[in-house]
């Protein structure tokens, strides 16, 4: 166990996961920390994979939810091993079973729970729990009324693009109970109208009785504090226009829907929303304290559409919004490895994951060559670079000033890596003129 100024928040999370025949994962396991952690690598290493597969062994939890829809494994997840037929072909088979084994820690009582999602083979249509231990744990909790659900939550790569085409009923028309708060919560898709008749809603219940609900205004401040720690405090607000039928942004004298921002601002507001509008519904009792909801949420490309001034922020404000829920996200940035203290780094690079903790505060160019493994210039730039130091340590000064002209053109004028490299060339001739 970690010293108690690492364990940032969580009152269930996942301590570890094994991954087996799923996509391109023959086999995987991950060891996870409460608080937030980072997975890192290469295009095509696996990180969304991880992440999906974490929903579907997170369903096992929805599996015991009477009314709501789980996140089974499709045949398109289950692995292929691929043959080569001929010149120009090639065969497959599916490898069975696919299968996620997960265990998560309850942290007040320190007890384990440990469950298996599996997929026997490709005609079968639905997966298997197994044991069905955290399936009745979830159907004890969401018949008591005063018990906190966990919120659980998988924010895709295209969760701004890709919505979820609007039901036939709207399930906030009528009487609704708490658990509807996990509809559609591990799908890739978002349902934006599904807030929107949330919000419907409280606005309805807000003005029968003639005061704010609870709830409902925490969502919104929850999102409102975020935005205003992304922006270095600059005061804003969320709030819902009857009249337009639009989730509104308001930051200072400039107010416009949520869906006519850019990307960068939709992809933040919507995500956050998303998890406290879950956190309000599965949880009303708790007021304006929703968002001290427990629970885990995964997120991909947590970097997507974001400024790199908002990459530096969006750590620590979903932390600060959210203190009891267990993040794992996917990133490419290397503004987040050094964005924030104790996250927990999750490096798949080399198949075999290596862990560490990030290293807050080393500048973005450490970042990339220490966490990335890459240059922090193109690699022609680097091989005129590597060559004009070349011929400086030789003192073949007249090639290497040539190479410096012919750097200049290919870059831009004030690039401080040209800069030094003028400097280091004016001293050193400086001398063999004296």
């Amino acid at each position: 166990m970690l010293d108690g100024d690492r364990i940032g928040g969580g009152y269930v999370y996942l301590t570890d996961v094994e991954i087996k025949n799923f996509k391109g994962i023959e086999n995987m396991r991950l060891e996870l920390q409460p608080g937030f952690n980072l997975i890192k690598g290469e295009n095509g290493k696996g990180k969304t994979s991880i992440l999906e597969a974490l929903a579907v062994g997170l369903g096992g939890f929805i599996a015991g939810i009477d009314g709501v829809s789980t996140r089974h494994f499709t045949k398109d997840e289950i692995r292929k091993q691929y043959t080569a037929v001929g010149d120009a072909s090639c065969s497959y088979k599916y490898c069975v079973p696919v299968e996620v084994a997960v265990n998560a820690c309850f942290k007040e009582t320190g007890e384990i729970f440990s469950w298996v999602r599996t997929r026997n083979s490709v005609q079968a249509s639905r997966s298997t729990l197994s044991p069905r231990n955290i399936a009745k744990m979830a159907e004890e909790l969401s018949n008591n009324e005063e018990s906190e659900l966990p919120v659980l939550c998988y924010q895709a790569a295209s969760r701004v693009w890709s919505q979820k085409r609007e039901k036939s009923e709207n399930i906030f028309h009528k009487k609704y109970v708490r658990t509807v708060g996990y509809t559609d919560t591990l799908q890739e898709a978002s349902n934006i109208k599904l807030l929107l008749n949330w919000c419907v809603k409280m606005e309805q219940v807000a003005w029968q009785k003639e005061k704010p609900v609870a709830e409902y205004e925490a969502v919104k401040k929850t999102v409102s504090n975020f935005m205003r720690q992304m922006n270095y405090g600059k005061e804003c607000r969320i709030f819902y226009d009857k009249q337009m039928e639009e989730l509104m942004y308001q930051e200072n004298e400039l107010i416009l829907p949520v869906m006519d921002l850019s990307a960068g601002f939709q992809s933040l507001i919507w995500m956050v929303f998303d998890i406290a509008y879950r956190m309000a519904v599965l949880n009303p009792f708790l007021g304006e304290k929703i968002a001290d909801t427990n629970g885990v949420v995964l997120i991909d490309e947590l970097d997507m559409h974001l400024h790199p001034k908002w990459q530096w922020e969006v750590i620590d404000a979903l932390r600060k919004v959210f203190p009891n829920v267990q993040f794992i996200a996917t990133t490419h940035a290397p503004i987040l490895f050094a964005s924030a203290k104790n996250v927990w780094i999750i490096d798949i690079e080399n198949g075999e994951p290596e862990y560490g903790y990030s290293h807050y505060g080393i500048d973005v160019n450490t970042s990339i060559n220490y966490f990335q493994k890459t240059n922090e210039v193109p690699e022609e730039i680097q091989k005129v670079i590597d060559l004009f130091c070349d011929e400086m340590d030789e003192e073949n000064y007249s090639q290497a000033r040539k190479i410096l002209d012919d750097l200049e053109k290919l870059t831009a004028p004030q690039n401080p890596i040209l800069a030094k490299l003028r400097t280091r060339y004016e001293i050193e001739t400086a001398a063999l003129e004296e």
